[in-house]
């Protein structure tokens, strides 16, 4: 399962990565790991691939995780230990790096569009096509709150306290995550 890729020898000022993969299609979702330089990405054929990236700029797939339908989002846990993912096929996985285990921990009406662990309340949080943004317990099946929105989760990003999402209608929407529920500011 491991291959490996270079960089081509050209001028890199940069030092930019090349990951080159036998994927057919990018999907959504890239998350870089501290100094590790563990990279993941979500693609259309269903999978989350991860890559160990040497000093050397080269890259190994170390590992991929599969949803039914094509991945839209992938982010990891600040420790680095799971990988959190969203899909069309309107679920949310959880995996566990060390274990290569994973489960469900969300669904919604619509695929996923967004995902992020908030460590400081220890919950995830999605944002899915169905005007929906919901906070999950990974150890419970039911979200613990639940967001209408006025349209379809296109962007999100998460910077404790604040959550920020960015819908189909142009609409910017920040949330205090210690209030998850009440809109913070438009």
């Amino acid at each position: 399962m491991a291959s490996t890729s270079t960089l081509a020898t050209s001028h890199n000022p940069n030092r930019d990565y090349e990951v080159i993969s036998p994927a057919e299609e990018w999907g959504g979702g890239v998350g870089l790991r501290g100094r590790a330089k563990v990279l993941l990405g979500g693609w259309r054929e269903n999978k989350v691939r991860i890559w160990d990236i040497s000093p050397a700029l080269q890259t190994a797939r170390k590992t991929m995780f599969s949803h039914d339908a094509p991945v839209l989002c992938a982010n990891w846990s600040p420790d680095g230990m799971r990988i959190f993912s969203g899909s069309c096929d309107k679920t949310a996985k959880m995996w566990d790096i060390q274990t290569g285990q994973s489960q469900q921990i969300a669904a919604h009406a619509a695929p996923i569009k967004e995902i992020f662990f908030i460590e400081n309340l220890n919950v995830v949080c999605t944002g899915s096509w169905d005007k929906t943004l919901k906070y999950w317990d990974t150890r419970t099946p039911n979200p613990v709150a639940t967001v209408n929105l006025p349209e379809r989760v296109y962007c999100m990003d998460a910077a404790f306290p604040l959550l920020v999402v960015g819908t189909a209608d142009r609409s910017i929407v920040v949330f205090d995550v210690k209030q998850p529920t009440v809109v913070y500011k438009t």
